[in-house]
Order: C-alpha cells, then structure tokens, then sequence
C-alpha cells in the first residue's frame, strides 16, 4: 500500500470526527424508544419567559462585538450549522458570534434574564449534537481564533474556537506543536476540555495535561481564569471534565512540545489472524517506546469482507523497526506493509486527511478496557465478523491509553482513565440525514458492541457521547468530584443539556 492510496478514512476513520468525542445506559430492546425519546428531548427546550420582545433583541445586539444571528437573516442556515449534518433540522433561536468574553457574558446574562438556554459551540463536533437545540441560544465561540505562541517560556494561547490544523501550522511555524486529536476542523476548546487522545498522547500526554489555564464565563456572567493559583478547582475540572458543564471557555493556554518528522509504518493483516492482532497489538502498545504510537482498525465492509489494519506513527527513521516490532508481538506476517516519513506538518495534513474537512454524518459510541484478554479480543472480532457476513459497513478504532497518558494519578485531572489500556471506538457512516429506523438499527449495533467487552469496560470517552448513557460512565471515580465543582460554580444548572454533569 501506498502512501498516496491512504485516504482519511483508511488512516483514521474514527478519530478524524472527533476527538472528541465522545455509554451502554440502554440495553438493545430498549434503544428504539431512546432514540425517539433524544430526537425529543434535545429540540424541545422550554423556556421560562418566551420569546424576548424585539427590543431586548436590538439591545443585545447592539452591545455585542460579535454578531446576532436570527431565524429570517440571511446567514441563519450556516450560522446554525454543526459538523454532522444529523442536527441541520433543529432551530436555534438565536445565535451569538461572539469575539469577546465580554459578548459571551453579555448573551449569558440576557439568556438568564429571559429563561432561556444556552448552548456552546467551538468546532461543532460533538457526537449527540451538543451545541444546538431548538429554542436555545447558541453561543459560538468559533470567531476566536488567535493562536499566540510565547517564547519566553514555549506556551501558547489558543482561542477557544480555533480549529487544530490552523493551530498546528501556527505553531510548526517556532518548531512547536500541542499533542492533539487528527481532524483539522475540530474546536480546540471541545478537543481540550474531555482530554484530548491522539497520535502523540503516548510521547506527551493528553491535550488537556499540556492546559496551564484557561479564562471562562461561568453561569452568573463573571469572567474568570482558571489556572493552578486562580480557580484551581476549575482548571482540574477543564482537564477532562467535559465540555458545557463549568462555563463558556474563551481562550485556552497550553505548554508545548517540540516537532520532529515523522516516521509511517501502515500494517494490513489477514482477518482470519484478527483477534491474534487485537492481543499482539495490546502487548505492544504497553512496551514501545514512548515516542511512538499505533492504533487498530477493525473494519467490516458492505461487500462482505473485514480488515485489520494497524496505522502506526513514530520518530522519523525508526517506522521499519517498529513494524517489525509489531508483527513479532503479533506473530503473524502482514500481508501489507507501507513505511514513509513526512516533515511534522505534512504528517499532520496527511493524518487529516488535508487542512480542512467536509461535513459528515455518523453515529459512534465507545468503551474503555483496562486489559486485553483473549476472551475480550476474541468477542471484538465477532463483533465485527457479524458485521461484514451481514454485508454491513462497522468499524472499531482501538486507541492507545499507554505511555504519558499514564503517567498522571488517575485523580489528577478529571480525566480518569490513567490506569487503562485503550479505548474503542464503535463507528458507523451515516446519511447526512437519518431517519429512525437508521438510527435505531445503528444504535442498536453498538449495543451489540457494548455488550461484547461489558464484563470488561470501564466506561467511556466523553468526547464519543452517545445519548442516554448515564453520565457517570465517562467520569469514573472522578464524577463526585465534579458534581461538586458544578454545584460551586453553576449552582442552579444553568449549563444543563442531557448529557451534562448534574449540580
């Protein structure tokens, strides 16, 4: 294989929607109804007081630096849009292009005054449609873009919506970068805030461990910073705990690392040797060395067939000894074998799959083991055995939580998943839009999934939300913690969506 026949979906189908992203509340009989009942739920947001008259309207207008966009103007339809075309249908009803903290305070404050919702949107990712509803007030943080890098002491400040690949090439411009997740449209404020995994987590950590603060407007107006000497309750808690759950984050603050090129090895696998690749694979991750990473691509097809690929990335030079490395640990020969190095910014747009991408629909949940057993590896390859002898497409991304993702206490930041060794990401290709009996049989494919590792998993990873798992399963034994920093600084839930941390 090719470098050049490596498209975005063959690299990182799962990773490149999310980062978040971002589960089994529901058992298999009874997600037909949670699904209608999220269809529900998340566009009916009542509000107190009704409608505002036309002249709190003009006023909050008038006092923002940003821009009110409403239902009638002509830029509604894009302003309201998020990356998957799923939510096009829901109806803000209103949305603040905020450039400022001050507008986000301002529109925090007028939406308590009116009994209205707020919503928060960076880059529009979120996996259950987080940043909209109907009848809400988006407030979009997607105009703060500025990307600052300071030499003194090699941090940078991001704005909250600045979107990864333009963060990367900023920083690649000082030789710097942030570990961070691969699809170049996420919002850094989402990415950060429920961890951040990606092809560097191994070498550097999460990208919520390289945050040294962040500033916010919390849910009474006050804009404030979170940092170790300032609020550092909320920065702990900004450090996985989540997005929309502690205040609007406006501008984020990260140490950085330096770039080096980048050394590709792609493996390919016959299927009938998949689960001895899950096992060889998870022994290997535990053991190479820090600067290198793969993750495992288990991939059912429409026409009936399976793959097991690995993508693995590490110190340019070293990608032949690392796949060798991995197909000893496996025991069996790769039937495909790709190894090239790229300069670090072209490794990013190629991981990317290029600087900017489409809009797209799809439907993922995820789970977090703490070991592989042959039991457990076994069960994930059925999974996706089924999948393909239905002539159904389904993918499971395993990723790494190996390496200096470990080397926090798992209380250390919100982020609780230290002791673990991967997650999976159950990942299916939707129609821009669904209908039920779509989702309701998508949906009820990674309950089937869930299920297969359920003696095993830990939980979840709350950038893969999916809708109607119990919020405690993507926190573990870090959700006390944070239901009391969310009573501390949003005591009456004004930030409340359902999948939010509970006062």
């Amino acid at each position: 294989m090719t470098p050049d026949a490596v498209d975005r979906r063959t690299v990182l189908q799962g990773a490149v929607v999310g980062g978040a992203g971002l589960l089994a509340g529901c058992s298999t009989a009874d997600r037909g109804r949670a699904v209608t009942s999220t269809a529900v739920h998340s566009s009916r947001v009542q509000r107190a007081d009704g409608d505002p008259p036309p002249v709190a309207w003009r006023r909050l207008a008038a006092g923002l630096d940003g821009d009110l966009v409403r239902p009638g103007d002509g830029d509604y339809a894009e302003a309201k849009q998020l990356f998957n075309p799923r939510w096009d249908g829901h109806r803000p009803v209103a949305i603040v292009e905020a450039t400022t903290p001050q507008d986000v305070s301002e529109t925090i404050r007028f939406a308590r005054r009116y009994g209205l919702a707020v919503r928060t949107k960076a880059g529009g990712h979120s996996y259950v449609g987080a940043s909209t509803a109907n009848g809400v007030i988006v407030v979009s943080v997607s105009r703060m873009t500025a990307v600052r890098y300071r030499a003194a002491d090699a941090t940078v400040r991001v704005g909250a919506g600045a979107k990864l690949y333009p963060v990367h090439r900023a920083l690649a411009a000082h030789g710097r970068t942030i570990p961070t997740g691969t699809c170049p449209t996420v919002g850094a404020a989402g990415l950060t805030l429920g961890g951040g995994l990606g092809v560097a987590s191994r070498q550097y950590g999460l990208t919520s461990d390289q945050l040294v603060s962040a500033r916010l407007v919390t849910a009474d107006g006050v804009i404030r910073t979170a940092s170790g000497s300032t609020n550092p309750d909320l920065l702990w808690a900004l450090r996985g705990g989540g997005g929309g759950n502690f205040g609007v984050v406006t501008l984020l603050e990260y140490r950085t690392q330096p770039t080096t090129s980048l050394g590709f090895f792609l493996l390919s696998f016959p299927w009938p040797n998949a689960a001895a690749v899950v096992r060889g694979w998870s022994r290997r991750i535990k053991v190479m060395t820090g600067s290198s990473w793969a993750n495992l691509h288990l991939e059912a097809n429409s026409d009936g067939t399976a793959e097991a690929r690995i993508v693995g990335v590490c110190t340019a030079g070293h990608q032949a000894a690392e796949a060798q490395a991995m197909e000893s640990e496996i025991g069996v020969d790769a039937s495909s074998t790709s190894l090239f190095t790229k300069s670090y910014l072209d490794g990013v747009e190629f991981l990317g799959g290029g600087t900017t991408s489409p809009r797209q629909g799809w439907v993922a949940g995820s789970d977090i083991l703490p070991a592989m057993t042959v039991a457990a590896s076994q069960a994930i390859v059925r999974v996706i055995s089924d999948r393909a002898s239905g002539h159904r497409a389904g993918v499971a991304i395993l990723d790494p939580l190996t390496g200096k993702v470990q080397r926090h206490l798992p209380g250390a930041t919100a982020f609780p998943w230290r002791r673990h060794l991967c997650s999976i990401q159950w990942y299916l290709g939707m129609p821009d839009h669904p209908n039920l009996d779509q989702l309701h049989a998508a949906y009820a494919w990674i309950d089937t999934a869930h299920a297969s590792v359920s003696s095993l998993s830990a939980g979840g990873y709350v950038n893969y939300l999916e809708p109607h798992r119990p919020v405690s399963a993507y926190y573990g034994a870090n959700f006390a913690r944070l239901r009391t920093i969310k009573r501390a600084h949003d005591p009456h839930d004004f930030f409340h969506t359902p999948w939010s941390i509970p006062t």
